[in-house]
């Protein structure tokens, strides 16, 4: 800020303004600014010359100006400060304030198009999903809130308001589920448990399971082009269906080694069937005990698998002796007394379970870019690319700090 100037001011007409100390200082350090408005920097050396000595023509020419242009600065420049003697230098140089042509709508006008933007347009009688300006403009008109407006002043509108109709953004819309801590400390500590080397017995092992559906088995109607130098590999976008398949999946945590099943349901015997299958090998790698950690789907807690891990365990079939609602299947399934022991992730946050991780590299670097003649073929590629990761790319599951909230 510049105090009051104590000299007498020189005549506006004059080309040699008064500068203090200060006033030179800040002048100066404008004039030698890379960063600062071009404006601004061209103004302050208009006022350092006249300062100077120099005459309006001499001004003008050195700065490529108009005549008109340095008389107006040099009048401009001393009245503002004179008039605004606390304000800074970059104020005195600044552009002046311009009025432009008053806003046709009133702010009550404007507070009733927001409101319109953030409703349904089912509420106002459009059958779309979300409003566009041109028919928020449209529906303006209809109700006779205005004559005509364009489509523009609602964007501009929408854009100071940061409204974006046009956008969508997901977001996490879970019931609360009273059991969330509960679960999500019993994976937690089973995950800690398999990754810290706290587990002292070598034959137990904790392993991830989950599936993943609807794997489209899509080829596409010509093959790629290869990359070539400052070109990308080209890709046809249309392709053919051949159906879907189902990837069962579980890793072992302490290895990051997988064991795979694909399917073309996901019943649930056909659920059952493939758990079975994966516990008896790994029961014939040696291990006793087998600790899972999968999500609550309906085929995780059925009655098939209930039977199939009581006559893995050689234990009676608690079906047969009157088990009969989900609440005692899940209780029987997570007791830690068995052989085989569930622990299940709260509902709706299956991505506490690390198979999903593993789920995402599949997705890269086999199925994004896949193209499959059948489903037959999908099911090769994936046994191949498992085969490949279990001896080129599995590494143990690496557990990292959280902390549970219900």
């Amino acid at each position: 800020m510049i105090p009051a100037m104590q000299s007498a001011m020189v005549p506006m007409d004059s080309a040699s303004p008064a500068l203090s100390p200060d006033e030179q200082e800040q002048l100066e350090r404008l004039a030698a600014s890379t960063t600062a408005e071009f404006r601004l920097h061209q103004r302050a050396e208009m006022i350092l010359r006249a300062a100077s000595g120099a005459s309006i023509r001499e001004i003008a020419r050195q700065g490529k100006l108009s005549r008109n242009t340095v008389r107006k600065w040099l009048r401009r420049y001393p009245h503002r400060r004179r008039e605004n003697p606390d304000k800074s230098v970059s104020s005195w140089l600044a552009d002046a304030n311009r009025v432009g042509r008053p806003d046709t709508f009133s702010e009550f006008f404007w507070i009733d198009v927001m409101t319109l933007a953030t409703s349904l347009p089912e509420d106002s009688g459009r059958p779309i999903t979300h409003w566009t300006q041109r028919e928020l403009a449209d529906e303006v008109v209809e109700r006779d809130w205005a004559p005509s407006i364009s489509h523009t002043s609602i964007g501009r509108f929408l854009r100071r308001c940061q409204l974006k109709p046009h956008q969508v953004e997901g977001w996490m819309n879970r019931k609360e589920d009273p059991k969330f801590a509960s679960h999500a400390c019993d994976v937690r500590a089973q995950l800690e448990e398999a990754t810290s080397g706290k587990r002292i017995e070598p034959n137990e092992v904790t392993v991830s399971f989950d599936e993943k559906t609807g794997i489209q088995a899509t080829e596409r109607i010509a093959p790629d082009q290869p990359m070539k130098p400052g070109r990308p590999v080209r890709q046809e976008f249309e392709y053919q269906r051949h159906g879907t398949l189902v990837l069962f999946a579980m890793m072992i945590i302490t290895s990051g080694e997988l064991i795979t099943c694909t399917s073309h349901n996901r019943t649930n015997e056909k659920t059952a069937d493939v758990l079975s299958s994966m516990f008896v090998e790994l029961f014939e790698r040696g291990y006793r005990r087998i600790d899972v950690i999968l999500d609550q789907l309906n085929t995780h807690w059925s009655a098939d698998l209930v039977m199939a891990i009581a006559a893995l365990c050689g234990m009676p079939d608690p079906i047969q002796e009157g088990m009969s609602n989900g609440c005692e299947r899940r209780f029987w399934l997570t007791s830690p007394h068995h052989r085989i022991v569930l622990h299940f992730t709260p509902k709706h946050a299956s991505w506490l379970n690390p198979i999903e991780i593993w789920f995402g590299v599949l997705a890269g670097k086999v199925l994004r870019r896949g193209s499959f003649r059948s489903t037959g073929d999908l099911a090769d590629r994936i046994r191949r690319f498992v085969a490949y990761y279990n001896r080129k790319l599995s590494r143990p599951y690496r557990f990292g700090h959280w902390t549970a909230q219900g």
